[in-house]
């Protein structure tokens, strides 16, 4: 919108502020042809130059109404403008609690899951309790290797590379053992060493219809290289 309280204006309709040297003033012919005379200061009517009377008041009221609009524009400008102001801060204000409602729960530590414990090896207790393939370097090792291959392996080869031949089991006495326990039989040995190559050994079997029975036994080991092997199992009180 144009300001009407510019100066500056060159377009049509805006001369009438421009500051230009004041002319002497016209009189307006009353016909057309008439003879246009000089400014008579003594005229008493005077009708000739009444528009320069009306003229100014009116164009007076047209600025004035012409700056009104500009003065209520600029007041609803501001009123809107502060308004704005304010609704920003609603729906900022309304986002950060958003944002805070929304926010993702703080991630806390998930409680311990609980680890089943096999059924064999229910109720053993010692320094070693497991149901898991040992190996040939430790005293442990060697018997937690030597039951897992008769019970889970099923395997008499896999079971005499625990042995020493001082032991004095065959091969077809472990095979012959093994075929009397039932498929699907779980086991769990617990083992306490009490020497350096001997430990003390719960054994515990649990049969596919439930049944359990527990072994008590004294085991000794002979640490060589490159393999420690089983030299003799005696069953104890």
């Amino acid at each position: 919108m144009t300001n009407p309280d510019d100066h500056n204006h060159t377009g049509p309709g805006w001369q009438w502020l421009d500051h230009t040297e004041p002319t002497a003033p016209q009189p307006i012919p009353t016909s057309p042809g008439a003879h246009t005379a000089p400014y008579d200061t003594a005229r008493a009517d005077g009708e000739e130059w009444a528009w320069l009377d009306r003229t100014p008041h009116t164009r007076t009221a047209r600025a004035r109404e012409t700056r009104m609009p500009g003065r209520v524009w600029a007041g609803l400008a501001a009123a809107l403008g502060v308004s704005g102001v304010i609704i920003g801060l609603g729906v900022a204000s309304l986002a950060d609690q958003d944002e805070v409602t929304i926010a993702a729960p703080a991630l806390t530590a998930a409680p311990p899951t609980s680890t089943s414990v096999p059924a064999a090896c229910e109720g053993l207790t010692g320094a070693t309790v497991t149901d898991k393939a040992g190996d040939n370097h430790s005293l442990a090792g060697v018997v937690a290797g030597f039951q897992h291959a008769y019970y889970v392996q099923r395997s008499a080869d896999a079971a005499m590379r625990f042995l020493g031949p001082e032991s004095g089991i065959v091969a077809e006495a472990l095979a012959a053992g093994i075929a009397s326990i039932p498929p699907g039989t779980t086991h769990c040995v617990a083992i306490t060493p009490i020497a350096d190559t001997t430990a003390e050994v719960h054994l515990a079997e649990v049969r596919p219809d439930g049944s359990r029975i527990d072994y008590l036994q004294l085991v000794n080991v002979r640490r060589s290289q490159p393999d420690t092997v089983i030299t003799n199992i005696q069953r104890r009180s």
